[in-house]
């Protein structure tokens, strides 16, 4: 009697288990590979608004640290005080800039609905701020106050035109309802 050899190669039963498991094996991985998508966009999206908060406080701080006790000239030829609190910001005079002469500028930082903004002005006196830069974007509002020998007060008053806050608050109100208060010196 003679024996049949069995074909080499695979069953209808084997082929459908091993395309059954390749399929399983191709909606893990691409299940896997969208989460990891989303979280890497999402972490994006978190460095950048971190980014820009730390460039704004840094900013900040750097202006109000060399604020100046120099009154200024409005665009209008109007007298300023050298600290003035506007509607949605603040103008001040700085220090300390390199490659000016007189080493001093003027500054204005503001919100203007949706962001905040920083400007400068060509020159400290009777000009027009410049272009503004755009610091923290996606800001539903902002607050500022200021603390004088009284403490914490959302008008600034002095007696002085060249009288300075001893330090400046500005609470942000983020897109995303998260609020973040900063706190900053007034150099005098």
């Amino acid at each position: 009697m003679t024996r049949r050899r069995p074909e080499a190669g695979f069953t209808l039963v084997e082929m459908l288990v091993s395309l059954a498991l390749f399929g399983i094996i191709a909606i893990v991985a691409t299940a896997l590979t969208t989460g990891a998508s989303r979280s890497f966009a999402a972490s994006e999206v978190a460095l950048a608004g971190l980014t820009s908060l730390d460039r704004a406080r840094s900013l900040m701080a750097a202006d109000l640290g060399q604020a100046a006790e120099r009154p200024s000239l409005a665009a209008d030829g109007r007298p300023m005080q050298a600290f003035t609190l506007t509607p949605s910001g603040f103008v001040m005079v700085r220090r300390g800039v390199s490659g000016l002469l007189p080493s001093v500028q003027k500054i204005a930082w503001g919100f203007d609905g949706k962001q905040l903004l920083r400007q400068s002005f060509p020159t400290v006196d009777a000009s027009n701020p410049g272009p503004p830069t755009i610091l923290v974007p996606q800001v539903q509002a902002v607050k500022l106050r200021v603390a004088d020998k009284q403490g914490w007060r959302e008008d600034w008053a002095p007696e002085k035109p060249e009288q300075l806050p001893r330090a400046v608050e500005l609470t942000l109100l983020r897109a995303d309802g998260l609020a973040i208060t900063m706190k900053f010196l007034v150099a005098a």
